[in-house]
């Protein structure tokens, strides 16, 4: 950190007083002696900048904090951090990456309560792009992991809250609090997006080229829905396996998850010790189905592995599952259906095993399963305008019976709408990602909206693939960079060829890297329904092994 850095820093609260008595940022340098370049004396005025009339005071910003930040060196928690987000992003940075460029940190917030980071590369090294990095899950936080991975890139990066504090899919913020929800479900990626842009344009005296919005899970979601409501704030999005239709996925998946994975005294049905063994019969029986044993399931809708073939002969209690845990496994893979007997949601994929700590078996003997956490805050405090009762049973709630109740929420929440034109016709780009191996959102609801827009575009004369493009990613997780598969795509690339360049991406290279971030694997994925087929005779870890073609 600079010298002019750290003494603001000290000095912070004086300068709060000084500027209410005409402080001059010329006056502080001429007193302290310390040499401020223009760009910090730039980034510092930040500060004392009016952004209260951004959308007539719709979008009022106030930034609480910026300095200019140079040879900043990240702590090894900070580089593993922003390596993993990097590629949550799609935006990678190399593994151990330790010196962030210089650049301008500004901390604030946007009316009522969206607090906000932005850190603005050096102008000699601002590539002239804005990216947004929307926040995950039930969001609450401020991260400032995308911030530093995105500079590293020299996009002006930004991460926020989504309006309010919270941690983990913590929904109490929400209770009885309509303002609090739409920031969450849409307004606050439009809002900070209007803010970044103005401080954007008055520290670098020009607004950028492009903007990006990436994110995964409730971040993909926000992408998806920024294209609808506001075509206009964004000229590309990434969304990775985003929870697209809200409301269904907190109540009809994550809610049939839990009743199926706890007994009826809420105690969890599977333990962490299941996991493994479940996992590998899994793979043993389904493996080869792609032309290909790697430890990976290309394509879990050929999969027929009868969760039966693990129940416990009589006598045998280890190494085994009971009747009972075997038919909550049963119920885990199997999709969600109506009363009618169709089916509403897409059950969890063979090959999300590796996932399951977590979201099916609870990570400490004091918790719960995720899946319980996403369906029971999201409909105590999120799903009604009043807050259910207090002491309201969980698994009284039926979907079906609630769903004329919902359609409020589901107004707010959901980005299912397939009508994008708005957004295809400003030229708009956008790739979607998911990973066949997610235990948290299963890619099968992303399939069947991105076949929605398929149909409504066609209806309207115009191609799904001329601005969107679905990316399956055979054996990647949930969000998460350890699972099996490649995890490590360079996305925001590929869409900036799309956009800025015209070249639609008819493959996007996929690679695994190993403990120190060494590329030992790469493959193609194809955009949906296409997949990659391997040729049978070349090397396994090497793309050219690969053609686009049709699994059966």
């Amino acid at each position: 950190m600079s010298k002019i850095s750290n003494l603001i820093s000290r000095t912070w609260p004086l300068l709060g007083l000084a500027c209410l008595n005409g402080f001059s940022i010329h006056a502080f340098a001429a007193q302290t002696g310390v040499q401020i370049s223009a760009e910090e004396r730039a980034c510092m005025s930040l500060r004392f900048d009016d952004f209260a009339k951004l959308e007539r005071g719709e979008a009022a910003t106030n930034v609480i904090e910026s300095r200019f930040v140079k040879g900043y060196e990240m702590s090894p928690s900070e580089s593993e951090w922003a390596y993993k987000h990097s590629r949550l992003m799609g935006a990678p940075i190399p593994k151990f990456h330790k010196t962030l460029p210089d650049h301008c940190l500004v901390r604030g917030y946007v009316t009522p309560t969206i607090r906000f980071e932005l850190r603005l590369p050096a102008r000699e090294l601002w590539n002239q792009k804005y990216l947004l990095n929307a926040c995950m899950g039930f969001c609450g936080d401020v991260s400032p992991y995308p911030p530093m991975a995105g500079i590293v890139r020299h996009y002006a990066t930004m991460s926020h809250d989504g309006g309010h504090t919270a941690y983990g899919f913590d929904g109490k913020w929400a209770r009885n609090n309509e303002q609090l929800k739409i920031d969450f479900a849409y307004r606050a990626n439009h809002v900070v997006a209007v803010a970044a842009k103005a401080i954007i344009e008055k520290y670098y005296h020009t607004q950028p080229q492009y903007s990006f919005i990436t994110g995964c899970s409730k971040g993909g979601h926000a992408g998806v829905m920024a294209a609808k409501r506001y075509p206009n704030d964004f000229d590309g999005v990434i969304a990775r396996g985003p929870t697209i239709n809200y409301t269904d996925v907190n109540l009809i998946n994550c809610m049939d998850n839990a009743r199926a994975i706890l007994d009826h005294k809420d105690r969890p049905i599977l333990s962490p010790q299941d996991i493994p063994m479940i996992a590998n019969a899994v793979m043993a029986a389904c493996d080869g189905k792609d032309g290909l044993e790697d430890g990976i399931i290309s394509d879990p809708r050929l999969c027929d592995f009868n969760p039966q073939t693990l129940a416990c002969p009589h006598g045998q209690v280890n190494g085994c599952l009971s009747q009972q845990q075997v038919e909550a496994v049963k119920a885990l893979y199997a999709p969600s259906k109506n009363a009618q007997g169709d089916v509403i949601y897409g059950g969890l994929p063979y090959g999300s095993e590796p996932e399951w700590m977590g979201w099916v078996a609870p990570q400490l003997s004091q918790l719960m399963p995720f899946h319980y956490y996403a369906a029971t805050e999201y409909l105590k405090y999120i799903a009604y305008p009043e807050a259910l009762d207090v002491d309201y049973n969980w698994r009284d709630f039926s979907y079906q019976d609630e769903t004329e109740n919902l359609s409020h929420i589901s107004k707010l929440m959901d980005a299912d709408d397939p009508d994008l034109r708005a957004f295809k016709e400003r030229g708009g780009k956008m790739l979607v990602l998911h990973g066949w191996s997610d235990a948290a959102i299963p890619a099968y609801a992303t399939i069947d909206w991105y076949e929605d827009v398929d149909e409504f575009m066609q209806s309207h004369n115009q191609e799904v693939r001329d601005f969107a493009r679905l990316f399956l990613l055979p054996g990647v997780l949930h969000c998460g960079v350890d699972g099996p598969g490649n995890a490590t795509f360079d996305a925001i690339s590929a869409l900036e060829s799309w956009i800025i360049g015209g070249v639609a991406p008819d493959s996007l290279l996929t690679q695994k890297e190993n403990s120190q971030g060494s590329v030992f694997k790469e493959q193609p994925v194809y955009p949906y329904p296409l997949q990659a087929i391997y040729d049978g005779k070349g090397d396994p870890n090497k793309a050219t092994s690969y053609r686009p073609g049709f699994l059966k």
